[in-house]
């Protein structure tokens, strides 16, 4: 060590002096307290002279040090978390707030109803009629055009008369060439049924006919007859109709050159015709009166609501 040389023996000596000087020593020897002094109390306020007359005032609260920052501000409040969907979740079609909503479709009016009898309740009725006739050992026409007029009485009997012209290829049902007969001009006949079947555009009234033409010598129709009416809303009518039943009466002109045993001596000769089968076929179209309008519309019974 000596020979570190004089500096360094010199500068050695004054850090020992200097460690073992007596104030040094001293402030080793105490508590951190006393070398690190703290801030000295506030002094107590002295005791009140009376104490059971006046109560002793409370001292203020000590405000805070200047040097102390003041409280950040508050910051903005988080957004709540969206709610859940409760148990059961929502029915088909339901959107929340904010969401975009389909198009609106608007609902189609329920159709219009109408009364059971609604078909028949249009009433009196007037219609055009083609029919197709053949009566055997008489008269079969092909065509002819008339019109027909009708009711139904209380609702349940169809009563009709009809007329029709025959349009031609008429043709005597016999056979015969032998002239003197009158042709026919027209057919009539009249029918009376019973509506079996009922519903608010249909009506199935069979009942009975009666035929004929204007000419006696064809003789007439009585038959059992089958008529269909469909009536739509507005009172247009659509509808079949057919006959059968025997025709019967009338007579025919008899040729001398056919070989019989009546008297040719006398002009003209006639002879009774023969029953046969007889056939009714008949379309129309038309218009009935006073049809019913559509009823109210049926309103769903509230749940719980006395009948």
């Amino acid at each position: 060590m000596f020979g570190m040389g004089p500096g360094f023996l010199a500068a050695f000596a004054l850090l020992a002096l200097l460690t073992l000087s007596p104030r040094s020593a001293t402030a080793q020897s105490k508590p951190p307290a006393v070398a690190f002094p703290e801030a000295e109390a506030p002094p107590a306020s002295p005791a009140p002279t009376n104490p059971t007359s006046e109560a002793p005032s409370a001292s203020p609260a000590p405000l805070p040090p200047a040097s102390a920052s003041p409280p950040p501000a508050p910051g903005p409040a988080a957004a709540p978390p969206p709610a859940a969907y409760a148990y059961p979740p929502p029915p088909p079609g339901y959107y929340p707030y904010g969401s975009y909503y389909p198009a609106l479709v608007p609902v189609p009016p329920p159709p219009p109803r109408y009364s059971r009898d609604a078909a028949v309740s249009s009433t009196p009725f007037f219609d055009a009629i083609v029919v197709a006739a053949d009566w055997e050992n008489r008269i079969s026409e092909s065509a002819s055009i008339g019109a027909q007029a009708g009711v139904f009485v209380a609702l349940r009997v169809r009563l009709t008369a009809k007329i029709s012209f025959p349009t031609g290829g008429w043709g005597d049902g016999t056979g015969s060439t032998a002239s003197g007969l009158k042709t026919p001009s027209f057919f009539y006949a009249f029918s009376a049924g019973y509506a079996a079947v009922r519903t608010p555009t249909f009506a199935m009234s069979p009942g009975l006919m009666f035929a004929r033409t204007d000419v006696s010598d064809y003789g007439s129709m009585l038959g059992f007859s089958l008529p269909l009416d469909w009536v739509m809303k507005g009172g247009l009518r659509l509808g079949l109709e057919g006959g059968l039943g025997p025709a019967f009466g009338g007579r025919r002109a008899v040729s001398c050159s056919e070989p019989t045993s009546i008297d040719c001596s006398q002009r003209p000769v006639y002879q009774d015709r023969k029953s046969g089968a007889a056939l009714w076929l008949q379309f129309h179209i038309g218009f009935g009166l006073n049809h019913p309008g559509p009823l109210p519309p049926e309103v769903p019974p509230t749940p719980g609501a006395p009948h």
